[in-house]
């Protein structure tokens, strides 16, 4: 019996360890399009780009919607009722939604992507867009991975 406390309290201890750390336990998992720790490392930025990309951050940050103001496309989706007679006009309704919702975020990226052009200078740009691309190949990787 003994044993089997210690072995589950060392399984346990183990798994948290792994869970904890890994390839992300910088604190900056997540950083998505702008991920600007990497970005003064690899491009090396001046003070003034720093700041300027950090300022453009933050406005992406206060354009961005609240978390859990725009309800959920699926949530919608699952409370359609098939046998409705407005089934298929609510169905519409929320596919023209979801395709204004994908067009406002191409053009954002779109906007932000020119911004992030006029602060870095060629050769940044350059080794940037090498960045996005690489990041772009490890996360289709991943996607189909988890297929």
């Amino acid at each position: 019996m003994k044993k089997l406390i210690t072995g589950v309290l060392l399984s346990a201890c183990i798994a948290t360890t792994a869970f904890a750390g890994g390839k992300h336990s910088d604190g900056h998992r997540g950083q998505g399009f702008l991920p600007i720790h990497k970005m003064v490392r690899a491009l090396d930025l001046s003070d003034e780009q720093k700041d300027q990309l950090k300022a453009l951050k933050a406005e992406m940050r206060a354009e961005r919607p609240e978390k859990g103001s725009q309800t959920s496309l699926k949530a919608q989706l699952a409370a359609l009722d098939a046998s409705d007679a407005n089934y298929e006009q609510d169905l519409n309704e929320l596919a023209n939604l979801s395709a204004e919702r994908a067009k406002e975020r191409v053009l954002k990226m779109a906007d932000m992507r020119v911004k992030v052009q006029q602060i870095l200078t060629a050769e940044q740009l350059e080794k940037f867009n090498a960045m996005a691309e690489k990041r772009a190949k490890r996360h289709n990787k991943k996607r189909q991975d988890n297929a």
